[in-house]
């Protein structure tokens, strides 16, 4: 293998065509990029530059050697960067996507799971209402996805869990006028102003359907939600005031309802979630097995 100084020395005394300018590039004196380029003529085993006074030029050898080094370079820039990747990711690190709704049902209690045989795994949890979760996915935004998966275009070697499904509940602040009076359906609802995380196109055609399916449904739908976050401490500080309805599941209200400040709209009508869990079959690694495991004992 090339001395890498010695490659270096060999490209920018090509590209500069003087030993003071390839020297100036490199941050090295002349004798030392003149010690490199001998290097490099030594490893190839023949003269690669013409020398004279004022500039260098190659030889038939040297313009043969250059694209050789040129894609020599372009791999060891793309070794340095694959290996920074994997220090930063490495082992002991697992990147996290999920929707907003699991949070607190499922990625809290697999991590306490981990955390319990391998306590030095760091996590980070990247937490948004993902479009197209399985092309981040296989890019690797992430190890594991987990959340609504009803966008899957064909992915190979992707593995996926169904984990559950889960009703959707929407709650108001106590002294809201929604709680008066009996059931409520999702006209009723959506007649107040609404909070919730991103609404991707399914949902957008699950509430349209389930509110009729005509062009007024499709209106009312096309309105909402008039406050967007895939942030629920932000949605639920919207149930301090008897304004807002918020929709989510059970546990994304789990602190703000001993509280007694809210509570949930009683339904004529029922729409659940599927949630559902995904990975590459390839570049597992102990902690991704462990996290896996654990979602798969939540399993309903």
């Amino acid at each position: 293998m090339i001395p890498e100084n010695a490659l270096t020395a060999f490209l920018a005394l090509a590209e500069k065509g003087s030993f003071q300018g390839a020297a100036r590039a490199m941050g090295v004196s002349n004798a030392s990029l003149s010690r490199y380029i001998n290097q490099a003529e030594q490893h190839v085993g023949t003269p690669l530059f013409h020398r004279s006074r004022n500039s260098s030029t190659l030889t038939r050898a040297g313009q043969e050697f250059l694209p050789i080094a040129e894609g020599l370079r372009q791999d060891l820039n793309r070794y340095a960067t694959h290996v920074a990747k994997l220090r930063d990711r490495g082992p002991g690190v697992l990147h996290i996507g999920c929707g907003p709704l699991t949070t607190r049902t499922l990625i809290q209690p697999a991590i306490r799971a981990v955390r319990a045989v391998l306590p030095d795994l760091r996590f980070r949890v990247l937490v948004s209402a993902y479009g197209r979760p399985l092309d981040l996915l296989q890019a690797g935004q992430f190890d594991i996805f987990l959340g609504d998966l009803t966008y899957t275009p064909e992915a190979d070697n992707v593995e996926i869990m169904v984990m559950q499904k889960r009703l959707i509940q929407f709650v108001a602040n106590r002294d809201h006028a929604i709680h008066d009076g009996g059931p409520r359906t999702l006209a009723e609802v959506f007649a107040y102003p609404f909070a919730s995380p991103y609404l991707h196109k399914h949902w957008r055609s699950t509430l349209t359907k389930a509110l009729g399916g005509d062009v007024q449904a499709e209106a009312t739908v096309s309105a909402l939600p008039q406050i967007e976050s895939d942030d629920y401490h932000l949605l639920t500080g919207l149930l301090s005031e008897p304004e807002y309805i918020v929709g989510g599941v059970a546990e994304s209200f789990a602190e703000i309802m001993p509280t007694g400040q809210a509570k949930p709209v009683s339904m004529a009508q029922e729409i659940s979630w599927n949630i559902c869990a995904a990975r590459k079959v390839e570049n597992t690694s102990l902690g991704l097995e462990a996290f896996w495991e654990a979602l798969a004992a939540h399993k309903i």
